[in-house]
């Protein structure tokens, strides 16, 4: 008799924690991040400028007159590339030309955000 009432004290001791931990938990909402709805998309690149000032020219070439200005860190979607007569690559911006220099270029978004955050901050 007695092990029959330690057997069933057992099993009441080992059913409260299972009963207890099976409750069922509200679930977690996954927020995405819309501002930048190209972010993730396979045909498109991102560049961050890695030199303390860089000016965009209006051609891809050295001689072209300046466009505008960026900073290091900024992050650019890439419109376009070419390569100049003496084998230099250029990407074409919303703003201009700048050369491959002066940019690093990355498959999305997330990753120039991760390389900006690293130059903006003084990490290597």
């Amino acid at each position: 008799m007695k092990i029959i009432k330690l057997f069933v004290f057992l099993v009441f001791l080992l059913t409260i924690p299972c009963i207890t931990s099976c409750k069922k938990k509200s679930p977690e909402a996954i927020i995405f991040d819309n501002s930048h709805p190209l972010a993730l998309a396979p045909d498109v690149e991102w560049a961050v400028v890695t030199e303390p000032y860089a000016v965009f020219r209006d051609t891809d070439e050295w001689g072209g007159a300046t466009a505008g200005h960026c900073r290091k860190g900024e992050i650019l979607q890439v419109k376009g590339k070419s390569v100049d007569a003496q084998k230099e690559k250029w990407y074409y911006f919303e703003g201009g030309w700048l050369p491959q220099n002066c940019v690093s270029v990355f498959s999305n978004r997330y990753k120039a955000q991760t390389v900006s955050n690293r130059l903006l901050s003084g990490e290597k």
